[in-house]
């Protein structure tokens, strides 16, 4: 079976439509010269370049700002897509319009938007506005301030509603706990556990306590639980939820009768393992058990996707199964960078593809995609042997716990998951620890840092061989079938069938130059995925205080 043709040609639809060709057979003004491509982890098809003999004083219809961009090869593969970025123009003893694009990850970058995905922090509850606390005063209420407080059986954080000292009729106490979701954010639901912080609270009136969603911070309109006065110690969980139209949410603590009040006594609700869902509309998926429900990741990048940059086909997302128990995006941040922090929990491919097709999987080091001789015609190779620089077999977090707002640091010896065990680990048979180290840049749960650290290892540890690979013309494919090399792809693996039981490398990233028919690649380097997840110290902890 003849191989594909190495020949390339390339579609242009304009944004009205139109549709314009550029290729070989077109007039001198529409053959490219100089085309190259690249693609990327973590990107996909990644930016591309060409020059076009033209006229630089002349208006184009096929060289406008965003039109699309096609490349495919003579049996109809897509080489590459993406959109024009830029149009550089040169006039010296000749002239040409330069031809700059960008992949569709691009797309990502478009339009930034803010979520709570699942909000676990309680120091994100605080007091009353003053407009609320007027208004209370006002209707012969007497507000108390709530106070950050530890469960003292889970020694999580927890807010408390509380009401200490005496007060006289008219007036009747309360206390509230308020969340703030933020402008043009609105909460979906809240999930909560709850206990008494004394018996000096009776199980009925006038005493009650309950959850509530509220439109403003003065409780305009609200949507409430039920009163939580009868319900036993509040061992469990519990929840409010609304239609999707409210920004603010508040536990509340209140006495509905006016007699005094014991001075020197507290009465007090502990409000623990509070967590706030936006009105986002994603699965909720359990996690740990008696902690509140989480997200998958696949779910969120699907749910970003679709909401904020639905020019990408998401049906390439693969699903995951660890729930991601805390994710809030307050601040305006790139889908593209959401994507990355979720991807924190697997380290997987991610990519935009044929037909602007978000990709999202695991990687399959197992089967090579590619084979390839250091003797074929063309081929260069240029690697780093083996090397103990980025072999480890543990790994140190450093993390801000969320729920105590205390820097935590979680080492090998005392969980298993941040260790690597295997037989054939050099440090393990020479009988050294060797950790590395990474810093988590955001408050997190231990769950979550634990599980960071378990894919950051992992990765680490992967069988690698850094290096490039240059490949002129054709390469086989794994059903021994030539290719054109344009189609060699980031994401890809390639193996070296001359070199005795050669794993699977992993490519990085792939350079294609068309003029002269060939590819580089760089294979089994650390993805950029990886290091932009991590504020990383590359220290590898031997010293004694950190060693088993």
């Amino acid at each position: 079976m003849p191989p594909s043709p190495l020949e390339l040609s390339i579609e242009v639809t304009a944004t009205s439509g139109a549709r314009f060709q550029w290729d070989a057979n077109q007039p001198a003004t529409s053959r490219p010269q100089g085309f190259s491509f690249r693609t990327k982890l973590g990107e996909g098809f990644s930016d591309a370049t060409l020059s076009l003999p033209r006229r630089v004083d002349g208006d184009y219809p096929d060289l406008g700002l965003l039109n699309d961009v096609t490349v495919t090869g003579g049996d109809g593969s897509i080489a590459y897509e993406g959109r024009i970025s830029a149009m550089p123009r040169q006039l010296d003893e000749t002239y040409s319009i330069g031809v700059n694009m960008t992949g569709y990850m691009a797309n990502a970058r478009d339009r930034q938007f803010t979520e709570i995905f699942v909000d676990r922090d309680t120091s994100a509850w605080g007091q009353p506005s003053l407009t609320r606390k007027v208004a209370l005063t006002g209707a012969n209420i007497v507000p108390h301030d709530m106070e950050q407080s530890t469960d003292p059986v889970s020694q999580t954080a927890a807010v408390t509603t509380l009401v200490e000292g005496a007060w006289t009729s008219p007036f009747a106490p309360y206390s509230e706990a308020w969340y703030d979701a933020g402008p043009n954010l609105k909460i979906g639901q809240v999930v909560f556990s709850w206990k008494r912080e004394s018996s000096a609270i009776g199980i009925i009136a006038p005493w009650a306590w309950q959850a509530y969603l509220s439109s403003d911070d003065n409780a305009t309109v609200t949507v409430a639980s039920a009163n939580l006065v009868g319900s036993g110690p509040g061992v469990g969980q519990s929840i409010v939820a609304g239609s999707g139209s409210y920004r603010y949410s508040f536990f509340q603590l209140r006495y509905g009768s006016t007699p005094a009040g014991a001075d020197g006594a507290r009465y007090a609700i502990v409000w623990y393992k509070p967590a706030v869902y936006g009105a986002h509309g994603v699965t909720l998926r359990t996690g740990d058990p008696g902690e509140p429900q989480g997200l998958y990741a696949s779910d969120v990048i699907i749910n970003i996707a679709q909401r904020f940059c639905p020019q990408l086909n998401t049906s390439g997302v693969e699903q995951t199964f660890y729930a991601i128990p805390h994710l809030v995006f307050k601040d305006l941040t790139d889908p593209y960078d959401a994507f990355l922090e979720v991807n924190k929990y697997h380290l997987w491919h991610l990519g935009v593809w044929d037909n602007r097709t978000l990709t999202y999987r695991p990687h399959n080091l197992e089967v090579a995609t590619w084979d390839v001789r250091t003797d074929d015609p063309g081929t260069t190779f240029d690697w780093q042997g083996p090397s103990t620089d980025t072999l480890f077999n543990g790994i140190v977090v450093s993390y801000t716990d969320l729920l105590t707002g205390i820097g935590n640091i979680l080492l090998p010896s005392s969980f298993p998951q941040l260790e690597d065990t295997a037989d054939e680990n050099p440090w393990n048979l020479a009988g050294i620890d060797r950790w590395d180290k990474i810093e988590l840049s955001s408050p997190t749960l231990q769950s979550q840092a634990l599980e960071i650290g378990r894919a950051a290892l992992a990765e680490r540890n992967r069988p690698k061989t850094p290096g490039q690979i240059t490949l002129r013309g054709f390469v086989k494919d794994m059903s021994g079938i030539e290719q054109p090399v344009w189609k060699v792809r980031a994401g890809d693996t390639i193996s070296l069938t001359n070199f005795p039981n050669d794993a699977p490398r992993l490519i990085h990233e792939t350079d294609y130059n068309d003029d002269q028919k060939s590819v580089t690649l760089s294979i089994d380097g650390p993805p950029m995925t990886l290091d932009a997840l991590f504020d990383r110290q590359s220290v590898a902890l031997t010293a004694a205080n950190l060693t088993r």
